[in-house]
Formats: C-alpha cells, sequence, structure tokens
C-alpha cells in the first residue's frame, strides 16, 4: 500500500511539472510570436508575469486580430502593409 502511495506522489508531482512547462511554453509563444492575443490570453500573460503585460496594449474592438497588441512584435510596416491587403 505504501508503495501505491509513492507511486501516486510521484505521478502527481510530474504531472505538475509538466503543467508547469505547458504554461511556460505557452507563456514562451505569446509574448514572443503572436502580435495580437485574445482578453483571457492577456490575462494569462499578466498572472504569469505583470512586468511582460507592460508590453502589451488595448485595442479592443478597433482589430478583429485581438484586443491586445503586442509593442515588441508589432511594427508600423507590417501593420500599414496588412491595411491596404483588403
Amino acid at each position: 500500500m505504501e508503495l501505491i502511495k509513492n507511486n501516486k506522489m510521484m505521478i502527481s508531482g510530474s504531472l505538475s511539472e509538466f503543467e508547469f512547462q505547458q504554461e511556460y511554453n505557452r507563456y514562451q509563444k505569446l509574448i514572443n510570436e503572436c502580435e495580437y492575443v485574445s482578453k483571457e490570453e492577456y490575462k494569462f500573460i499578466q498572472a504569469y508575469d505583470a512586468a511582460a503585460a507592460l508590453n502589451f496594449t488595448y485595442i479592443g474592438d478597433y482589430s478583429s486580430y485581438g484586443d491586445y497588441l503586442n509593442l515588441n512584435l508589432y511594427s508600423e510596416y507590417d501593420g500599414e502593409k496588412r491595411e491596404y491587403e483588403y
């Protein structure tokens, strides 16, 4: 019985490490690859690292891509280019 308890503890410990890694990967993808994020994604970033959330600005209904703009990834050139694609 003690062996089963230890295995469960080991599995739950690994699971939480796995979940931590998943959250870290999601966070990295959002701040390094996503030019626009949703409100839910922004709240996740804010909870994970409040300082990183300062690099996003709220644009609301201005864009159909998302509610927050990642200022680290946005460039005026790409924004203007996209404006003329439609």
